[in-house]
């Protein structure tokens, strides 16, 4: 059933990349990829700190809805989870890694217009991401066990910013919060276990 639901995204995320057609002469689609590193943390776990680091890749296309608005939606593969801090009372092997198969949708406002290379330099994006959970591991004695427990699908708000280098290379960083609880039911203090990271990564424009 994960791998059906997985070809339905990709699938999907397919036939999106495909409406522009004749229309990327108008400029009014542009598509990049983009590749970089995830801090994240879990809440209800016992551990904090944003100590799981983790890769994030895949594809992205926006539409332009004025001189300074985008829509954008992505295909992503991302890493998440928590990791224990390393200290001296801490060996840093309690963890947890968490795979998705992700599809942002977000709304951009771009400012600092370049006119020699017309492109923005900065801009403000928010939106949604669903989630889809590929595979979990875990060697946190609260959760071990629990790894049927977590949920497949997982919607989260997401907000953040970008600087242009160029026309063809970005920097974004941006901060993601489930609404979803991953596990239902009394954890470490909480009602449930809760995900939230930081994404730091660089694109290419094409």
């Amino acid at each position: 059933m994960k791998s059906f639901n997985i070809i339905l995204i990709l699938f999907l995320f397919e036939i999106f990349m495909a409406l522009p057609g004749e229309t990327y002469s108008q400029n009014r689609f542009k598509a990049g990829i983009a590749a970089g590193m995830t801090a994240s943390q879990l809440g209800g776990d016992s551990l904090s700190g944003y100590d799981q680091l983790g890769f994030s890749f895949g594809a992205r296309l926006s539409y332009g809805l004025g001189k300074k608005y985008d829509l954008t939606m992505e295909l992503l593969y991302s890493q998440r989870g928590s990791r224990e801090s390393i200290g001296f009372s801490n060996s840093g092997l309690q963890a947890t890694s968490l795979n998705y198969l992700e599809i942002p949708v977000y709304f951009t406002i771009n400012d600092w217009l370049m006119e020699s290379g017309n492109y923005y330099k900065v801009g403000l994006f928010g939106g949604l991401t669903y989630a889809y959970l590929i595979s979990v591991n875990t060697s946190n004695p609260i959760l071990s066990g629990r790894e049927s427990e977590f949920q497949d699908h997982d919607i989260a708000a997401r907000v953040g910013v970008y600087y242009a280098f160029t026309k063809n290379i970005t920097f974004r960083t941006f901060y993601t919060d489930s609404f979803v609880k991953l596990i239902e039911g009394d954890l470490f203090n909480t009602d449930g276990l809760d995900s939230f990271f930081w994404t730091f990564r660089l694109e290419y424009n094409f």
